[in-house]
């Protein structure tokens, strides 16, 4: 299964969250093919790592990842099914990536902020997604857990107009609410992920509480902060092939 790492500019951590991903996919992946990244790619990605050129060239940030995913397909010969990464997933056991679930977190999309946080133009973008696949008839499962998620590029094309209006709209289309919804309808059975994004820590016990066993977790920039590579390099330590 090819891997499909969506990698923006403006990392706080000089990207060492997406050296340390790579290690996590080369340890626990198991039927792992090519890598690709779309996007930026930094300088210490090697040649193992199939480099696919593409700007932001919109001020809101899941319309460009939609626009990074649907490049991939158009300009490169990524295989029809292909695994999505963000650059921050880690995963600490073996995975399958020949047989990744659709991960959902909640089963209808939240379109709303948690108790004291605030609206922002993820909710926004939310929003639209919902009402783009309850128009279309179909699930609204909020299929963007902070994991690796599936695409394919043939449902892609059969439902090209839905992904043309999600790029049509301000805020742009969720592409894992989308994506994963459709697949769902088609038959995929969704499974509950319980979400681990780790941010600020009081200590690497603190961590490894939040952690908690978790097949996969994220960080945010709190968590670097506080000092989450270190843990990252106990995990990681070698340098793997993707890495010059």
């Amino acid at each position: 299964m090819d891997i499909l790492y969506i990698v923006g500019t403006g990392s706080k951590w000089n990207n060492n969250e997406l050296r340390y991903s790579l290690r996590s996919i080369e340890k626990f992946g198991r039927n792992v093919g090519r890598v690709f990244i779309v996007g930026h790619k930094p300088s210490f990605v090697s040649d193992a790592v199939t480099h696919i050129p593409c700007d932001d060239p919109y001020n809101r940030k899941h319309k460009n990842i939609l626009n990074k995913v649907i490049s991939a397909i158009e300009k490169s010969d990524i295989g029809k099914h292909f695994i999505v990464s963000s650059d921050d997933h880690f995963y600490t056991r073996e995975v399958d990536f020949d047989n990744f679930p659709v991960y959902y977190q909640a089963s209808v999309i939240q379109t709303e902020p948690g108790e004291g946080k605030k609206r922002n133009n993820y909710h926004r973008s939310l929003e639209d997604t919902k009402a783009m696949l309850e128009k279309w008839g179909l699930p609204t499962y909020q299929t963007n857990p902070h994991c690796n998620t599936h695409f394919d590029a043939d449902v892609y094309r059969l439902y090209y107009p839905l992904f043309a209006e999600a790029m049509e709209k301000e805020y742009g289309g969720e592409m894992n609410c989308l994506m994963g919804n459709i697949l769902i309808h088609d038959g995929a059975k969704p499974q509950r992920f319980v979400d681990k994004k780790i941010g600020a820590f009081a200590d690497t016990e603190d961590l490894i509480k939040q952690i908690d066993g978790a097949e996969c977790f994220s960080i945010s920039d709190d968590a670097v902060i506080c000092g989450v590579g270190g843990y990252l390099q106990t995990l990681f330590p070698n340098k793997s092939k993707y890495e010059k």
